[in-house]
């Protein structure tokens, strides 16, 4: 086979695991996160809009199942015995040692014999060589426009606004997202924190569960049910009236779960009606004599939980098991927001 004409090194990366990487970025490419090993911990952040993942999604998806499955090889190399030296145009770049091989996820695929006398591969390097995937990054798609999420509108009582991406084009948490709705979800009388917030909670705030003083960080499904509320009611700003409730010690407010809301426009009648019927796992609780619905996640399995609390502001809680064109009967069943 014959060799390719020698390359200009001035004009190449040198050789090392990440080259892969700062090569894409010089052209401007776009990486994310690679799904196929998933974390646990980070289950939730990448489907927001599932609350546990089943068993087969988790074999299909982890880093035994299907997806796992290359069958075509992939470029490898051994770090550690690879060094790549400066040479005149003329010249072509000569790795010192056993450096270069393909291989394939289950067994070695032998090269041309130009090739392994140019390169010098062993059948060790073939078992040994960690594949480009170190950093557990891949190119990231392209997103088409129908699939592009629109920047939500936030509002609080007080005035104060924002407006951000909830999630990706994937269904993941969008960057940032999580940061900033905490934010306008604290309560009353908490001072502003700067964005972003801190990598990890506040040693003086971790007593509390909180982040920082007075900002808890909500639960990511709280994202995708905002996601959905703004997809069924587009160009709408949402108020949001209460998050996180630190007295709420027995309520999901307590726990960063739940958010008291109402869309700009839109009558609560339509938005408890959206809330019952469309989102699973996801507790919506009506007030006929306050401005809000109430909207909380709820674990796997739960339905569709509802209430009606015919209460006045700053009055207990009264529960009913009806409400004319809204409930025929059953909001008893479902005990409250508790």
């Amino acid at each position: 086979m014959p060799l390719p004409e020698p390359l200009a090194l001035d004009a190449l990366l040198p050789l090392s695991p990440t080259a892969w990487l700062l090569g894409g970025i010089e052209h401007d490419r776009r990486y994310e996160l690679d799904e196929r090993p998933r974390l646990g911990l980070l289950e939730r952040y990448l489907s927001p809009g599932t609350e546990r993942v089943p068993a087969w999604r988790r074999y299909f998806q982890g880093r035994f199942g299907v997806r796992s499955w290359a069958p075509w090889p992939r470029l490898a190399w051994n770090p550690t015995s690879c060094e790549v030296t400066r040479a005149s145009p003329t010249q072509a770049f000569a790795p010192r040692g056993p450096a270069l091989s393909l291989s394939s996820p289950g067994a070695a695929i032998p090269l041309p014999a130009a090739l392994m006398e140019l390169l010098s591969a062993t059948p060790a390097d073939l078992v040994t060589a960690p594949e480009p995937e170190l950093l557990g990054v891949t190119r990231a798609r392209r997103c088409p426009p129908w699939k592009r999420a629109r920047p939500v509108t936030f509002a609080r009582y007080d005035g104060e606004s924002d407006r951000f991406k909830l999630l990706r084009c994937d269904g993941s948490i969008a960057p940032g997202a999580l940061d900033r709705l905490s934010v306008i979800a604290r309560p009353p009388g908490v001072p502003r924190p700067a964005l972003p917030l801190p990598l990890e909670p506040a040693p003086s705030s971790r007593t509390a569960g909180e982040w920082v003083p007075g900002v808890k960080m909500l639960h990511p499904r709280l994202l995708w049910v905002l996601q959905r509320i703004a997809a069924a009611f587009p160009w709408r700003t949402i108020y949001v009236v209460s998050g996180y409730r630190r007295e709420a010690a027995t309520s999901y407010h307590d726990k960063g779960h739940a958010i008291d809301l109402f869309v700009r426009g839109v009558p609560n009648k339509s938005l408890f009606r959206f809330c019952h019927d469309k989102l699973h796992d996801v507790g919506c609780g009506y007030y006929p004599n306050h401005r809000f619905v109430h909207v909380d996640v709820r674990p796997f399995g739960t339905g569709h939980p509802m209430w009606v609390d015919v209460s006045n502001p700053g009055a207990p809680s009264h529960y009913v098991d009806s409400w004319p064109g809204l409930v025929e009967s059953g909001a008893l069943v479902q005990g409250g927001e508790q």
